[in-house]
């Protein structure tokens, strides 16, 4: 099942934000840094404090999950936060949590003022508190400043590439007067879900040809993230109201664990990914902790194109995990979320579902579902859920999906495009490397060429990473991996200089 997310602009043009066709008509993403904090409070400690330092910069938190460790007794537990804000003087409860009816409540806008303060008021708890901190990166008034922390593909202007194909479509769609603007079905556009999940799978797929694979559109990627894991907690484990666990990978998406826990799926554990050393990803730990894993265990797995290391599984290896998985009973959860942004072909990008299919392997993934029994209940539970979370998804971007699916020299175009792309961000890795290698950096740099996609991991410390935004304005994310395509030429130099200088600087 091709679970495969876009959302519509606000404006009349269309926003994909399917990362597979990189069709944004917004750069919001770089208005902001973003950071994820958490906490943990109980009998034991029963206060927590989020602090920033006193720059002249702006500085946002927003709570998004309060909640209950699986350990918490059957009591009340109230929680109280106190912040900044002239009108919050004193502590406010803003959480009552029990485990039994309420284990978890999560917020969508609620904006606090560091310093912020969070106190358990009653219970023992554990409470786990998870927010984000903001920092606006247009309050940087730094000529220089550079954001590579961001998730959209931008060309060598540093504008959203949009390729020229989906400009020209989305034109056509918007004056042909025999397409209909009225709402589709709860599970989407029907062409636009077969042809994706034909992309995602294979035409030759034998579940296609079988007719055993359901498609289904959502809002954003998050959405088909948030439906997997609605339908997992609902339907996976029909004896019980399952609660995990899902292995996730260290690093992953910042967002996946609040992701889970909305949907009330609380035991999130994590598996080995990245080897910070040797720069590259730890099969052996990885496969290690998977014959450790219980059986019935749900997997997250990034298909390509991981995020945010860049570093990804060869077929060899994509052998040997599938492998474990079968001989102990684990749940792959694929991520899918940019098909054709890593090696330049959507079918090479693919090939770890094409082997899972292969092997007769039940899977679920966040671009698609696929499911080889039971397949018209999983259906009715899927649209009885979708209408729950967002009614229906948006016309407009499935329309300008299918149209270059269908249409064998779009499709041409648009993998051209793709390769294009990949193109520029290798050039951008071999430029980088060499950079440093020209100023003297430190170490070994040949991890940049050796990762594929968007991102890398760059292997920064913490302390250099602080240095690169405090110092020299160059914001990466925390864990110092960063976005190969928002680097071009006119910042190349200064990001080479930057790193250089925070290698030096903090040895």
């Amino acid at each position: 099942m091709l679970v495969s997310g876009f959302k519509e602009a606000e404006d009349p043009s269309i926003d994909i934000d399917m990362e597979s066709f990189n069709a944004s008509t917004s750069s919001s993403v770089l208005n902001n840094v973003c950071v994820l904090w958490g906490c943990e409070i109980s009998g034991k400690e029963r206060t927590a404090v989020f602090e920033v330092e006193d720059d002249l910069l702006e500085h946002q938190f927003f709570i998004r999950t309060i909640c209950l460790s699986a350990e918490a007794n059957e009591e009340m537990h109230v929680v109280e936060v106190q912040d900044r804000t002239p009108c919050r003087s004193h502590p406010v409860p803003i959480a009552t949590l029990r485990p039994s009816c309420l284990p978890m409540v999560s917020f969508s806008v609620f904006e606090l003022m560091p310093p912020v303060t969070f106190k358990l008021r009653s219970g023992q708890g554990p409470v786990f508190i998870s927010g984000q901190h903001v920092t606006p990166f247009k309050k940087d008034s730094h000529p220089k400043k550079v954001y590579l922390a961001g998730r959209e593909y931008l060309n060598e202007d540093g504008q959203t590439f949009v390729p020229p194909l989906v400009w020209k479509i989305k034109q056509q769609i918007v004056t042909d007067p025999t397409l209909s603007s009225e709402y589709p079905s709860c599970s989407g556009v029907p062409e636009f879900s077969r042809r994706v999940t034909e992309l995602a799978l294979g035409k030759d797929c034998c579940a296609i040809v079988e007719n055993r694979v359901l498609g289904v559109q959502t809002v954003g990627s998050t959405g088909a993230v948030r439906l997997g894991a609605e339908l997992l907690r609902r339907w996976y484990n029909l004896s019980a109201n399952w609660r995990g666990p899902v292995y996730l990978s260290s690093p992953c998406d910042d967002s996946l664990a609040g992701i889970f826990e909305a949907a009330g799926i609380l035991d999130i554990r994590q598996y080995r990914y990245w080897d910070a050393e040797r720069r590259g990803v730890s099969v052996e730990s990885l496969l290690e902790d998977l014959e450790e894993a219980p059986e019935q265990a749900v997997v997250v797995l990034s298909a390509s194109g991981h995020h945010p290391t860049g570093a990804d599984l060869s077929q060899k290896d994509w052998r040997l995990v599938i492998e474990v998985m079968m001989r102990r009973s684990l749940f792959p959860f694929f991520l899918l979320p940019a098909q054709g942004l890593c090696l330049g072909d959507p079918e090479q990008d693919a090939w770890p579902l094409h082997h899972c299919a292969s092997m007769g392997l039940e899977l679920l993934c966040a671009q698609s579902f696929s499911r080889n029994s039971g397949l018209y209940a999983i259906q009715s539970q899927a649209e009885s859920l979708v209408r729950t979370l967002w009614s229906c998804p948006a016309v407009g971007g499935a329309r300008v999906v299918a149209t270059v699916l269908n249409n064998p020299a779009h499709l041409a175009e648009w993998r051209e495009g793709l390769r294009g792309a990949v193109e520029r961000c290798m050039l951008v890795r071999e430029r980088l490397r060499e950079k440093l290698r020209i100023l003297g950096a430190p170490g070994d740099w040949d991890h940049l060429t050796q990762q594929g996609g968007l991102y890398s991991c760059t292997g920064l410390s913490g302390q250099q990473v602080e240095y690169l935004s405090k110092r020299r304005h160059v914001y990466l994310l925390p864990n110092g991996c960063l976005n190969m395509s928002c680097i071009n030429s006119r910042n190349l130099d200064y990001v080479a200089e930057s790193i250089y200088l925070a290698l030096t600087s903090h040895p």
